[in-house]
C-alpha cells in the first residue's frame, strides 16, 4: 500500500508540472473552440481557423513559440489577404520651407515634403511639430488632403506632446482605379498605404525632433484597415488605431449574423484593394483558412484600439458584430505575453465617421501609452453585448 501510495503521489506531481497542460496556463479558446488533451476541438462546422496551432494540432503557449509563427502568419496574410509587401527604399527626400502654422497654433511649425521612392515615384506627407526643442512621438494619420488639419491637433502642438505627421495616401496609389505605373503598383492598395506608412517611418528615423520609440498610426475607415496592415508588418509603429475599418480591417470576411454586412464581398467591391485569392471563397467564406484575427494578433503585445459606429448603412457595412468576435479571437496573443490591456475596442452610436468622441478615445489612449497619463480600460475591454443600446436594439 505504501508503494501505491507513492507512486500516486509522483503521478499527480507529474501531472501538475506538465507545461503543456493548457487548462494550467489559463488558455483563452476562441469562440466556439475547446481544447481537449492539448489539442483543438472544434465545436461546430463554421468556426474561424486559429493562428495558434502548431502543425500537430498542439496549441501555441508561449510568447517564444508565438513569435516563433510570426513570419508564417504573416506570408498567409499576404497570400489570402493583402497580396504581396514590396521592397522599395527611400530614394530621397524633398521638404518645402518650414513655417509657422498658426491655422493650427501659435505654438506649431509646419512644412510639406515628398518622399521618393523607387524609379523617382513619390508620395506627399505634411509634418506639423512643436516650435520647441526637443524629441516628441509622432502620430501619423491618413488623410488625402494634406491641408486638412485633424481636431486633435492644436491639444498637441499647445501641449508640446506630439508631431503630426498627415499622410496624403492617394498620392500612394488611387482608391478606386487602377494603380498606374507611376505610383505603387507592386502591391494591393490597402499594402501600398501600408508600407508608405513604414517609409514615412524611415524619414521620421532621419530627423532630430521624433522619438521613433513612440510612434502612432491611425486611419479612418478603408485607410483604418492600411493602418492595421502597417502594424502588422512594422513593429516600430507602437501603436494603431483604426476607426470603423471594416472588412479587411478589424472586421472579419465571415458573417456573423449581421444583415447588410460588406465581409468578403469587399474583394467584388474593391478587387484592387486585396488579394484576387479570396475571390475563390467568395460563395462559402467559411471555409477561408484565415481571417482578420490573425492581423490583430500579430500588433501583440503593442497597442490596437479599434472604435466602432452602431447606426446607419455605413456602420452597419462595417461590420461591428463581426468585429467584436475578431477581436475576442485574438485575444490569446495578447494573453501570452499579459498584455491584455493592449486590446482594446469601443463602441458608440453614431454614424460611420470619425466623431470627436473618437478623437477623444484615441488620444485617451495614445496619451497613457506615451505619456502615462490616467486610464480606465474596462471600457475598452467589453463585449459587444455588454453595450445596452446594442442588446436592446435591432440589427
Amino acid at each position: 500500500m505504501l508503494i501505491l501510495y507513492v507512486l500516486l503521489i509522483i503521478l499527480i506531481n507529474c501531472s501538475n508540472n506538465n507545461p503543456g497542460n493548457i487548462e494550467e496556463q489559463q488558455y483563452i479558446p476562441q469562440p466556439g473552440m475547446s481544447v481537449r488533451d492539448d489539442r483543438v476541438v472544434w465545436t461546430k462546422k463554421d468556426d474561424i481557423p486559429s493562428p495558434f496551432l502548431h502543425d500537430d494540432g498542439s496549441v501555441v503557449n508561449s510568447p517564444v513559440e508565438w513569435e516563433a509563427r510570426r513570419e508564417l502568419i504573416k506570408k498567409i496574410l499576404e497570400e489570402y489577404v493583402y497580396g504581396p509587401r514590396p521592397t522599395l527604399p527611400i530614394e530621397h527626400i524633398e521638404t518645402g520651407k518650414e513655417y509657422p502654422d498658426y491655422f493650427v497654433s501659435a505654438n506649431a511649425i509646419t512644412y510639406h515634403a515628398k518622399i521618393f521612392y523607387d524609379n523617382s515615384r513619390c508620395f506627399n506627407i505634411r509634418v506639423t511639430r512643436p516650435s520647441g526643442n526637443g524629441r516628441y512621438p509622432v502620430i501619423i494619420r491618413y488623410e488625402n488632403n494634406e491641408d486638412f488639419r485633424f481636431p486633435i491637433e492644436k491639444e498637441c502642438i499647445d501641449n508640446n506632446r506630439y508631431v503630426i505627421v498627415a499622410l496624403n495616401h492617394l498620392s500612394v496609389a488611387p482608391e478606386e482605379e487602377q494603380i498606374l505605373e507611376n505610383q505603387m503598383h507592386e502591391s494591393k492598395v490597402l499594402m501600398s498605404w501600408a508600407y508608405a506608412a513604414s517609409l514615412t517611418v524611415d524619414y521620421l528615423e532621419m530627423l532630430d525632433f521624433a522619438d521613433c520609440s513612440k510612434i502612432a498610426v491611425a486611419g479612418m475607415s478603408r485607410t483604418g484597415k492600411s493602418a492595421i496592415c502597417a502594424a502588422v508588418y512594422d513593429e516600430r509603429i507602437a501603436i494603431v488605431v483604426a476607426n470603423s475599418s471594416g472588412a479587411a480591417g478589424a472586421s472579419g470576411f465571415r458573417n456573423f449574423g449581421e444583415k447588410s454586412t460588406q465581409a468578403i464581398n469587399i474583394v467584388r467591391h474593391q478587387p484592387t484593394w486585396v488579394s484576387e485569392k479570396l475571390l475563390e471563397y467568395i460563395d462559402n467564406p467559411d471555409e477561408l483558412p484565415v481571417d482578420m484575427h490573425f492581423a490583430r494578433a500579430l500588433i501583440a503585445p503593442r497597442v490596437i484600439l479599434t472604435t466602432e459606429a452602431y447606426d446607419g448603412g455605413g456602420a452597419k457595412w462595417a461590420g461591428p458584430v463581426s468585429t467584436f468576435r475578431i477581436w475576442e479571437a485574438s485575444d490569446y496573443a495578447f494573453e501570452l505575453y499579459g498584455k491584455t490591456v493592449n486590446n482594446l475596442i469601443h463602441l458608440r452610436r453614431g454614424v460611420h465617421d470619425q466623431l470627436k468622441k473618437d478623437y477623444e478615445r484615441m488620444m485617451e489612449v495614445i496619451n497613457h501609452v506615451f505619456y502615462g497619463d490616467s486610464f480606465e480600460s474596462t471600457s475598452y475591454r467589453k463585449n459587444i453585448y455588454d453595450y445596452e443600446f446594442y442588446r436592446y436594439g435591432q440589427y
